[in-house]
Order: structure tokens, then C-alpha cells, then sequence
């Protein structure tokens, strides 16, 4: 069972900034997504291949998939980033550190939520520009890249967290 304390913390102003940002992210991805809907042929990319080649095509009613996922995950993260004390920590959790861990452990969920948003939003706007035969893929770069900046995300956020001691 978590041992950790369980403390009232108020975010930093990073962390609420990046929160604001993420709701309006996700309610800007509903519109985009509902208004260009009316201009998408019957048959949509639905999936790509690891070079950002669409590789099936479905209905086009697909395209809200992806921000029913995304809004289903951002609920998710919100509602987690609000309880620190039951992640996991690479350093121990005391009285002394907690306020200090936990405020990173929102702000690093904050951050994920908006890195994903923001690949879910980038994956449909080239799915509807694709559809629109106004690009052809995702390009070879976005898989790589998505993952260095997913790496740098975890790193920064364990190097700060091992400074938090």
C-alpha cells in the first residue's frame, strides 16, 4: 500500500497555466474536429504505418475517434494529476519533500496531457488533410520524433524530481 503523505498542494503557476492550456486545447480539437467533418469524403485514413504511410481507410465518421480517445485520456491524466500522493516515486516521500515531489508530479502530468493532446490534434488535422488530398502522410520524422520528445518529457521531469530530494 502507498505509504506516501497525503498533503494538500496547490500547483504552481506553471502547472495551472499548462492545465488552461490543455482544456482549451481539447475543446479546440472537438471544434476542428466537428467543423471539417462536413468536408471529408465517405472514406478517411484511419491508420499508419511506422513511415507515417496511411496503410487502411475507413468511414468517415471515424475521425471522431480520435478526440473521443483523447478527451477519455485527458479526463483520466486530469483527474490523476490531482492526487500526487498516489503515484510512484524514484525518491523516497517524506514530510519534508512531499509538497515539493508532488508539485513536479502535477506539473509532469500536465505536461503529458498536453503532449499528447497535442499528438492526437496533430494526427487528425494531417488525417483530415490527407482526406482532403492536401498531404500525402504524416511524415517519416513524426514517430522518431514523438518519441525524443517523450523521452525528454520522463527525463527532465526524473532529473528534477532527483533534485527535489
Amino acid at each position: 500500500m502507498n505509504q506516501n503523505p497525503k498533503i494538500k498542494v496547490k500547483p504552481k503557476k506553471l502547472t495551472k497555466q499548462l492545465e488552461i492550456i490543455n482544456y482549451v486545447l481539447i475543446v479546440a480539437f472537438w471544434i476542428i474536429t466537428l467543423l471539417a467533418y462536413k468536408h471529408l469524403p465517405d472514406e478517411i485514413p484511419t491508420h499508419y504505418n511506422g513511415l507515417g504511410e496511411v496503410d487502411a481507410y475507413g468511414d468517415k465518421i471515424t475521425i471522431f475517434f480520435l478526440p473521443l480517445i483523447a478527451t477519455v485520456l485527458f479526463v483520466i491524466v486530469s483527474i490523476t494529476a490531482k492526487k500526487p500522493h498516489l503515484f510512484n516515486y524514484s525518491e523516497t516521500i517524506t514530510s519534508e519533500n512531499a509538497e515539493a515531489q508532488y508539485k513536479n508530479a502535477m506539473r509532469f502530468m500536465q505536461l503529458i496531457n498536453l503532449f499528447m493532446l497535442l499528438i492526437f490534434i496533430f494526427i487528425d488535422y494531417k488525417t483530415i488533410q490527407i482526406a482532403l488530398n492536401k498531404s500525402g502522410n504524416l511524415g517519416i520524422w513524426f514517430l522518431p520524433l514523438t518519441g525524443i520528445v517523450a523521452v525528454l518529457i520522463i527525463g527532465f521531469n526524473f532529473l528534477k524530481s532527483k533534485k527535489t530530494k
